[in-house]
């Protein structure tokens, strides 16, 4: 593989991604509810401090866990799927390229993009954070926005994947999107009808395992055990933040969203390179 190659993938994808009314638009709205969310969340409140921070971030959580997963599911799916469509990916494999420089060059400079609007996003909402609450949380803020980089580039990592797939963009995306609804709105139902088992012995495997099978609800508990666990967010998830925060818990979570990033591409990459008809 040639760096200066997939470097010039990235540029394209990343100068593509910033034209891009999807991004634009996303990176408006994520910033107009991050920074109304951290404004009026604390001034309605009425609370400053550790514990006004605690209850900021859980709502922004809220936004992030729904709305960085379908932009980036949306954005990459359409990527490759797109060229495919439109002819203009026969003419980049005319050029002595791999195909495994062309996923990793869509990925980073997809993930530029994202990096940038999440940057972007939170930035207002952490000046107003920083004001109310005070610098003491800095920290904590600085890695709630870290996670959700994370987050946004393993979507990121599936929608590629999906774009090697389809053959048509709108297949991608309608493939995406339906992803997007089985791991953010239908998979919390199961994870709601396991914890809701009255053996407690036979819960906390089941629910690890759920967790460790959807990177949204890994940055979730992170988060939370970022935030103190049970002391902020109730006793529902007492039992699984102790044990997680026992031991390797949380290298386990982080070593499972690497995989998590890592494995689609993987797979992008041999199902790409496979495949000749383009």
């Amino acid at each position: 593989m040639q760096l200066f190659n997939i470097i010039a993938v990235a540029e394209k994808e990343l100068m593509e991604a910033l034209r891009s009314k999807w991004l634009g638009t996303f990176t408006v709205v994520f910033a107009l509810i991050a920074l109304m969310v951290s404004f009026f969340g604390l001034s309605g409140l009425g609370v400053g401090g550790q514990q006004g921070f605690n209850r900021v971030t859980a709502s922004l959580l809220n936004l992030v866990l729904y709305l960085l997963p379908l932009i980036a599911l949306v954005m990459g799916s359409a990527t490759i799927a797109g060229e495919k469509e439109a002819g203009s990916l026969h003419v980049l494999l005319t050029h002595p390229i791999y195909k495994t420089e062309i996923i990793i060059g869509k990925f980073g400079g997809l993930a530029l993009a994202l990096v940038a609007s999440i940057l972007i996003g939170f930035g207002g909402s952490g000046v107003v954070i920083a004001w109310k609450t005070g610098s003491i949380n800095i920290k904590d803020y600085l890695m709630f926005v870290i996670l959700s980089m994370i987050l946004a580039m393993v979507f990121l990592s599936i929608a590629i994947l999906i774009s090697v797939i389809v053959s048509r963009r709108a297949q991608g995306i309608g493939l995406g999107i339906f992803i997007w609804f089985l791991m953010i709105l239908v998979y919390d139902f199961l994870a709601i009808g396991v914890a809701g088992l009255s053996n407690v012995s036979v819960i906390i495997p089941l629910l690890l395992l759920l967790l460790l099978a959807n990177p949204a609800d890994m940055v979730r508990v992170l988060v939370i055990l970022q935030l103190g666990g049970e002391e902020t967010f109730g006793p529902t998830l007492v039992a699984l933040t102790r044990m997680l925060t026992q031991g390797s818990g949380e290298l386990l979570l982080y070593g499972a969203l690497l995989l998590w990033m890592i494995i689609p591409l993987l797979i992008a990459a041999i199902l790409f390179g496979r495949k000749q008809d383009y």
